[in-house]
């Protein structure tokens, strides 16, 4: 009896967060007329041209080109800097690293629209702001926002890492470096792998500092090209519908395919240390 209970809540509970978004997706394949009339239903006739008309009027190709880029870049940038900082602050003695460990447990702590302002004065002075470059202004803010809470799930993570292996790898002729690729990095995939996703979602979700350093309408990430879209065609409903689920489509999709090494790597990262 207990147990059916607890299927029954969890049912429920599944039902409350999947019939939205399937909605949404049935939305996407009715006419306007239709989704006006009445907003939740099935698609009787679908509107499968609902889709290239969106794709093409709302410069999404573009769009996902520029994310997926920036997405790339700040993920390589990311994984690099605090995979090589997190093992510096889990594993090397040094003087200064409890200093480390507590500026970026403060730096998670402030919220970035803060600091907007004095950001976007210093990226404009050195030229990254309403110039070709302006791509990677944004980049340099996306990879700084980053690295605290990442830094510091990952160094959870290494910390229970047995000391041993690392140690058996110098007997073996590893340098720290070589420890760090060979012995290191092959045990942390997991982790590394969240990491990565949980950039990428943040980067391709972000809309206040995209809207705020791209001016160039050829650079605009999804976020952004979503919220223009919506203010052009808000009295079309079904291609709003439709821009959502191309919006929302490949963080679903990646968190499908991923969703079993993501809750490992987040769990083993919360237990570890």
């Amino acid at each position: 009896m207990v147990d059916g209970l607890k299927y029954a809540f969890l049912a429920l509970m599944a039902l409350f967060a999947v019939f939205p978004l399937l909605q949404v997706f049935f939305n996407s394949l009715r006419s306007d007329a239709s989704v006006k009339r009445s907003p939740i239903g099935l698609p009787l006739e679908m509107q499968l041209v609902n889709y290239p008309n969106t794709w093409r009027t709302g410069g999404y190709a573009q769009a996902f080109a520029n994310t997926l880029f920036i997405a790339a870049v700040v993920i390589l940038v990311v994984l690099t800097v605090v995979g090589l900082a997190a093992y510096a602050l889990s594993k090397l003695r040094f003087k200064g690293r409890d200093f480390f460990v507590a500026y970026f447990f403060v730096a998670i702590s402030l919220p970035g629209f803060l600091y907007i302002v004095p950001v976007y004065y210093m990226l404009s002075r050195i030229g990254l702001v309403n110039s070709p470059s302006e791509q990677w202004g944004l980049i340099l803010v996306y990879v700084a926002g980053q690295i605290p809470f990442n830094l510091l799930l990952l160094r959870t993570f290494l910390r229970g890492i047995p000391r041993e292996l690392e140690e058996a790898g110098k007997i073996d002729g590893c340098s720290e470096m070589g420890v760090f690729v060979r012995i290191t990095l092959p045990i942390a995939k997991p982790i590394f792998l969240t990491v990565a996703l949980l950039v990428f979602v943040h980067v391709w979700n972000e809309f206040l500092w995209a809207n705020t350093f791209l001016t160039n309408d050829n650079l605009k990430t999804v976020a952004t090209r979503y919220v223009r879209f919506v203010g052009e065609y808000s009295s079309n409903m079904a291609y709003i519908y439709t821009a959502s689920v191309l919006t929302i489509a490949p963080v679903i999709v990646l968190y499908l395919i991923f969703s079993r090494r993501f809750i490992e790597g987040m769990t083993s990262g919360s237990v570890k240390g």
